[in-house]
C-alpha cells in the first residue's frame, strides 16, 4: 500500500502579508467610526446646549483678550483676585456707557428702516435700473415690519401680549446668559492660567509635563496677541468712519462706527451688513442720491483697506488662515448658534489653529488651514 502524500496547504494570501492584517483594518475602521460618532456627538451638543456654550465661549475670549492686563497688575503686586475684578469692571463699564448712549439713536433708526426704501425709489430715479433688483430685495425685508404699521384696533390688542411675553422672556434670558459670561470671565481671569498649565496634566505624571505647560502658555499669549491687535484694528476702522461720518454730515456718526468695530468681528458678511445699513440710514438723512451714495462708499473703501492692507500688516502671516476655511468654518458656527456662532467663529478657528501649531501630532492640520 503507497503511503499517502502529503499535501501541502492551499496558500489563501500573500506568503508576504502580515497575519493580523484583517484585524487590524478592522480596529482602525472601528477607531475612525468612533471618531465621527463622537463628533457628531459633540456637535448636536453644542448646538442643543447653545444657551451654556455661547456665553462660556465669549468668558474665554473676554479672558484671553483681558489675560494681559490683569498680568500686568498682579506683577504690580496687585492682588490677582482684584486685579480681574479691577479690569473686568473697567471693560464692562465702557461697554455699558457705549450701549446706553448708542441705543437711543438706534431704536430711532430702526423704526425709520421701513422708509429707506421708499427714499431710495424717490432719489434714484435717474438711475432705477441699476438698482432695481437692490430695491425689490430691500421691500421684501420690509414687508416683515408691516405688522408694526397696523392700525386695526382689534389686531394690536391680540399681538401685544404675545410680543410683550416674548420680549420678556428674551430679556431674561439675555440677562442670564450674560450674567453666566461675566461670572465665567472673572473666575477665568482669575485662576485661568493655572487651569491652563494643568490642562494635559489630567494623568500621571511624565517628563512632557512642562512641555505641556509651555505649550498651553505659548496658546494663551498668543491668542491674547490675536484678540488684543484685532479689537484695536477694529475700533481703529469704526473711530475713522465715524470721523468721516461726521465731516460728511451723517447724522449719529458714533452709532454707525460702533456698529461697524463690531460686525468686522465677523468676516464677508459683517461688512456687507453695516455697508447696507449705511446706505438705507444715508438715502434717508441726505437729500440726493449724489450725496446719500458718498458715506456707503466711504464705509466700503475704509473696510477693503482694513481687510486686506492693515489687518494682514498688523498680524502679519503667522496668523493667516485660507480664506476658504474661514467661510466654512463660519457657515458651521453661524448655523449652530447663529449670530453669536457668527461673531465667535474666527476667534475659536484661531485658538483651535494656535493648538494645531503648538502639538506636532496636529501638524497636518495646521498645514491644512494656514495659507
Amino acid at each position: 500500500m503507497n503511503p499517502v502524500e502529503s499535501v501541502p496547504p492551499l496558500r489563501t494570501s500573500h506568503p508576504h502579508a502580515p497575519r493580523h492584517a484583517g484585524p487590524e483594518r478592522n480596529g482602525r475602521a472601528r477607531s475612525n467610526a468612533l471618531v465621527v460618532l463622537s463628533l457628531v456627538a459633540v456637535g448636536w451638543a453644542v448646538s442643543a446646549a447653545h444657551a451654556l456654550f455661547v456665553p462660556l465661549a465669549f468668558a474665554v475670549m473676554l479672558f484671553f483678550l483681558l489675560r494681559p492686563a490683569v498680568r500686568a497688575l498682579a506683577q504690580l503686586r496687585v492682588p490677582r483676585p482684584l486685579a480681574s475684578a479691577v479690569v473686568l469692571a473697567g471693560t464692562l463699564g465702557v461697554l455699558t456707557l457705549a450701549t446706553v448712549e448708542l441705543a437711543t439713536p438706534a431704536v430711532a433708526w430702526s423704526q425709520r428702516l421701513p422708509d429707506a426704501v421708499r427714499e431710495i425709489e424717490v432719489k434714484s430715479r435717474g438711475w432705477r435700473y441699476p438698482v432695481e433688483h437692490l430695491t425689490h430685495a430691500l421691500q421684501a425685508v420690509t414687508r416683515l415690519t408691516e405688522v408694526a404699521h397696523t392700525e386695526t384696533v382689534p389686531r394690536v390688542d391680540v399681538v401685544k401680549p404675545g410680543l410683550f411675553e416674548g420680549l420678556l422672556a428674551r430679556a431674561a434670558s439675555l440677562a442670564t446668559q450674560l450674567g453666566l459670561t461675566i461670572v465665567a470671565a472673572f473666575f477665568l481671569l482669575i485662576d485661568g492660567d493655572a487651569l491652563l498649565g494643568r490642562l494635559f496634566r489630567l494623568g500621571p505624571r511624565s517628563p512632557a509635563d512642562r512641555r505641556a505647560s509651555l505649550v498651553m502658555n505659548e496658546v494663551g499669549a498668543r491668542m491674547s496677541a490675536y484678540l488684543g491687535a484685532v479689537t484695536l484694528v477694529n475700533l481703529g476702522l469704526g473711530s475713522i468712519l465715524a470721523t468721516a461720518l461726521f465731516f460728511l454730515g451723517m447724522p449719529n456718526p458714533l452709532l454707525w462706527g460702533g456698529l461697524a468695530a463690531v460686525l468686522t468681528y465677523v468676516p464677508y458678511v459683517g461688512p456687507a451688513v453695516g455697508i447696507a445699513l449705511v446706505t438705507l440710514a444715508s438715502f434717508v438723512a441726505f437729500p440726493t442720491a449724489g450725496r446719500a451714495v458718498i458715506p456707503p462708499l466711504v464705509y466700503f473703501a475704509l473696510s477693503m483697506l482694513e481687510g486686506n492692507f492693515v489687518t494682514p500688516m498688523v498680524l502679519g502671516r503667522t496668523f493667516a488662515v485660507r480664506p476658504l476655511v474661514v467661510f466654512v468654518w463660519l457657515a458651521l458656527w453661524a448655523w449652530l448658534w447663529s449670530v453669536p456662532g457668527a461673531i465667535l467663529a474666527v476667534p475659536l478657528l484661531m485658538l483651535f489653529k494656535f493648538v494645531c501649531d503648538e502639538t506636532p501630532k496636529l501638524g497636518a492640520l495646521s498645514y491644512l488651514i494656514r495659507r
